[in-house]
């Protein structure tokens, strides 16, 4: 009997644990891509919001570490942006931002990062830190942004599709 239990019970419990185990502490959502340009090469920013899930203490910082390193060509930062209460710096392997006033705690986001590159596809270790700078918490995340190419056409063109 109690064999026949535990048959019935483990895939019950296990189907609970699966999910919590794939959940993160933290992670660094890619919210959109604004291309600039207008001929290749294109160059893009590539905006961010940072999710505190339940990290035992607020993320004060931020650090992408480029993937592999030193970066491949396209993956090369060269411009940075952040919300109001933060400030940064980047590298070409990478860039960091820290608060200078609110960290964002458990339970929360901040949005408004951001950085430039013509990205294909590019990796980056991504670290969260606390107020007293110790790392809480290292993932790797990647970033795509897909251009979609366009050619101009006379309306005389446009309506031939459609006839």
């Amino acid at each position: 009997m109690k064999r026949l239990l535990a048959v019935l019970v483990f895939p019950v419990v296990a189907l609970f644990l699966v999910p919590t185990a794939a959940f993160a502490d933290a992670s660094v959502v890619q919210d959109s891509c604004v291309t600039t340009g207008t001929v290749p090469p294109y160059n893009v920013w590539t905006y961010l919001t940072v999710v505190n899930f339940s990290l035992p203490e607020p993320v004060c910082a931020i650090r992408l570490v480029s993937e592999p390193s030193p970066p491949e060509p396209g993956c090369e930062i060269i411009g940075i942006q952040f919300p109001a209460g933060w400030d940064g710096s980047y590298t070409a392997g990478g860039a960091s931002w820290w608060t200078t006033s609110d960290c964002i705690g458990p339970r929360s986001s901040q949005g408004g990062f951001a950085f430039y590159l013509d990205p294909d596809f590019c990796c980056y270790v991504v670290s969260f830190y606390g107020a007293a700078g110790n790392l809480l918490l290292e993932q790797e995340e990647c970033f795509t942004c897909q251009k979609v190419p366009a050619e101009q056409k006379s309306w005389g063109q446009v309506k031939q599709l459609y006839e």
